[in-house]
């Protein structure tokens, strides 16, 4: 998209005609997303390796079985796992439903898939222990979101050279097969548990195991990994058994969820000796090397690089140095003079805010850095792979909350220089989006803006909710906020 141009006034992309209820090799998809391998097949899905046409990327795109009963929960499915941020889980990149065949399209790992890498033999059992810590820790954050996985295999899972993990189909694969569970914690202890064993053994404990042979049962009981594979250490057999029976053994009580589990691999999991060198455990498989394609800069690297030129550019954009100077006076309404001037406000605290609150906001971990007075620093949305946030969720933003009650005239915004946002100042007395109504609006917008409602609107909390992002210069979408002034009358 050409810099400045309105996301607003594109047409949405084109399904070509190659698009069709038989997708295969070669066909583009929502015009932009190339299938080119198909990597393997689930219940009511395919998984193909694609191209990003407009991105120039890698990414995995799972297309969906024309006619299929689950539409429309892996669709809820994939929207909910999109708002869950952590670096461990793939990033839901797009999700449409629009016309058949549905798909979603998360990003490539770029890493190993565990299922491809156990046809060369299991993992060093080090690896596997740290690489599974890893997996637990991710899906905890998972399941305090109120996601699950619940069909968790090799194929779930993905490692690299330098220890980094990726999962993959949270909440999608149990939405296309149906699969539930009363106890989602256990549940998921255990498949990462029989993930686990997999990794150590080359064996899967359990049914439905794909590729690798089903474990043995000697006296009705599944082996131990140090039976299969000698030279396991103690402290991980252990672990992985009381995490796969759930009952304890000499090693310890049993393992019963996520947390736990991690807890105990990373206890068990410190270095230990070069790969190979216990008595009689195979060799690890060499992890490939990312050759085939390899992710971007980081987005943090790229945008400190940038920040001098976005800056200059804001500024340029809101009409130079008089606009920056403007947002330090407060505002004062015409016609008659209030009982008590406008004063500049500051705001208690800065919260990532999503369409459930405070629970699914966008990078909360740096919401203050919108309020914290300095425009070297921002906030910031995750990326989008269109305006419309992907057709995951329909807004996102920041919450601000004042404290007390206080009446607002205006709230000046110093925002990123990219042209396009489409931002409302909404105001109430809760922390919920039903709570908080529209008192202006801002359409296609980028650098320094000035929203004053049509009469001062007393709240106590804020909320600057984007409804439509701006294109960045990398071709994707986000939003960002590097200072908030706000302008008003204390109560």
């Amino acid at each position: 998209m050409p810099p400045g141009q309105r996301p607003g006034r594109m047409k949405p992309p084109q399904r070509v005609s190659e698009s069709a209820p038989d997708a295969g090799q070669g066909t583009l998809l929502a015009g932009r997303y190339r299938l080119a391998e198909r990597l393997r097949e689930h219940d009511g899905s395919a998984e193909w390796r694609a191209t990003d046409e407009m991105l120039a990327r890698t990414v995995v795109v799972r297309v969906l079985t024309p006619g299929s009963p689950h539409v429309a929960q892996v669709m809820t499915a994939a929207r909910a796992a999109s708002r869950v941020s952590d670096p461990r889980l793939a990033r839901i990149f797009d999700a449409d439903d629009r016309f058949e065949p549905s798909f979603i399209v998360t990003g490539w790992p770029s890493d190993a898939c565990l299922a491809d890498l156990l046809t060369a033999g299991p993992l060093d059992p080090w690896q596997a222990a740290r690489m599974i810590a890893e997996a637990a820790e991710a899906l905890a954050v998972a399941h305090r979101a109120g996601l699950a996985h619940l069909c968790l295999s090799p194929a779930s899972v993905w490692c690299g050279p330098d220890g980094e993990v990726a999962i993959t189909g949270l909440g999608i694969l149990a939405a296309l097969t149906g699969a539930q569970n009363s106890d989602p914690v256990l549940a998921d202890t255990r498949g990462l548990a029989r993930v686990l064993y997999a990794a150590l053994t080359g064996y899967w404990p359990g049914e439905g195991s794909g590729a690798l042979p089903p474990a043995p049962r000697p006296d009705g009981r599944t082996a131990r990994p140090g039976q299969l594979r000698p030279g396991i250490p103690e402290g991980i057999d252990s672990v992985t058994c009381r995490a796969l029976s759930g009952q304890a053994d000499e090693g310890g009580p049993p393992i019963l969820s996520l947390a736990q589990l991690a807890i105990e691999l990373a206890t068990v999991a410190r270095p230990g000796p070069p790969s190979g060198s216990s008595p009689g455990a195979a060799p690890a498989p060499t992890l490939p090397s990312r050759t085939a394609w390899r992710p971007p800069r980081s987005r943090a690297v790229r945008r400190l690089t940038l920040t001098a030129v976005v800056i200059v550019l804001a500024v340029l954009a809101s009409g130079g140095w008089l606009a920056v100077r403007q947002m330090t006076a407060p505002y004062r309404p015409s016609g008659a003079r209030p009982a008590v001037a406008a004063q500049a406000l500051i705001p208690g605290t800065a919260t990532a805010f999503g369409p459930l609150g405070e629970s699914d906001g966008d990078n909360p971990g740096i919401a203050r850095l919108a309020i914290d007075g300095s425009p070297a620093t921002a906030w910031h949305t995750q990326w989008y792979a269109t305006a419309t946030f992907g057709n995951l969720k329909p807004g996102t933003g920041l919450l601000l909350d004042m404290g007390r009650p206080v009446t607002i005239t205006s709230a000046q915004i110093m925002l990123g220089a990219m042209t396009g946002a489409v931002v409302q100042l909404r105001a109430g007395g809760g922390p919920a989006l039903a709570d908080l109504r529209p008192v202006a609006q801002a359409t296609a917008v980028g650098g320094v803006v000035t929203m004053r409602p049509a009469r001062p609107a007393k709240a106590r909390y804020l909320l600057l909710w984007f409804t439509q992002l701006p294109p960045d210069s990398s071709g994707t979408f986000e939003a960002i906020i590097y200072n908030v002034r706000l302008h008003g009358i204390a109560q």
